[in-house]
């Protein structure tokens, strides 16, 4: 411990190393600030999901959605329903044969506009996390190459390569490449864990997209069907 607090007492002297220092200690803060937020929000956010398509899965029609979607949480399902439920308002209350498959494709769309923008709320700010974990390591080899070229010019200045003139500019110059390595770590893990999560969410929201336009289709078809059988029983 005592040779530790020395190293970075030695490392304060010197001006590049405590610039090296304070952006990787800038990149940890904000990385750690990115991974606690994201973490919490996503799991609070997988939470009301689930809840949402509990209730949702008990749902046998399309027309019964409006009024349990005014009353569930705010999440992405919601978020998909609310604006299936729009484009579906927008459409002509009439169906037919020829017009069922356009109305799907509308309503299709519709849904894999918000499933796309659910994704990129959730991929928000792990750009950051990606920038932090490549370049972190580059920042503290630069800050160790900086403390070895200090090492050999205190050679050149002793005249000599004894041990104590080169082993403490090598230690100072090794705590920029520790540095690095902490801070790209953790954001190199949380990136891909992120990144591996919210791909498996969008599936999860194409698949209930998929689940939400079934029913709606179910709804055209019964309509159909309806007009159908009451020409059917006027002849």
């Amino acid at each position: 411990m005592k040779i530790t607090i020395e190293i970075i007492r030695m490392s304060l002297g010197d001006p590049v190393t405590i610039a090296v220092l304070l952006i990787l200690g800038f990149f940890s803060l904000i990385a750690w600030g990115i991974i606690l937020t994201k973490y919490f929000s996503l799991k609070g956010m997988q939470k009301a999901n689930f809840t949402f398509y509990k209730t949702f899965e008990r749902i046998k029609s399309f027309a019964e959605i409006e009024a349990f979607s005014v009353k569930a949480v705010e999440c992405p399902l919601r978020a998909i329903t609310d604006a299936a439920i729009e484009e579906a308002k927008n459409l002509s209350p009439y169906v037919s044969v020829d017009t069922m498959a356009p109305r799907s494709e509308m309503l299709e769309d519709t849904m894999q506009r918000e499933v796309e923008a659910c994704r990129m709320q959730e991929d928000s700010k792990l750009p950051f996390l990606a920038m932090a974990s490549n370049a972190s390591p580059f920042f503290g080899l630069f800050g160790t190459v900086w403390g070895i070229m200090q090492s050999f010019y205190e050679i050149g200045s002793h005249g000599s390569a004894d041990l104590s003139v080169v082993a403490p500019g090598i230690a100072v110059a090794l705590i920029t490449t520790v540095a690095g390595l902490i801070t790209a770590i953790p954001s190199s893990m949380a990136f891909n864990y992120f990144v591996s999560r919210n791909n498996r969410q969008e599936v999860f929201y194409y698949n209930f997209a998929s689940h939400l336009l079934s029913l709606f289709k179910r709804g055209d078809l019964q309509a159909i069907e309806k007009v159908q059988t009451l020409r059917e029983g006027q002849k």
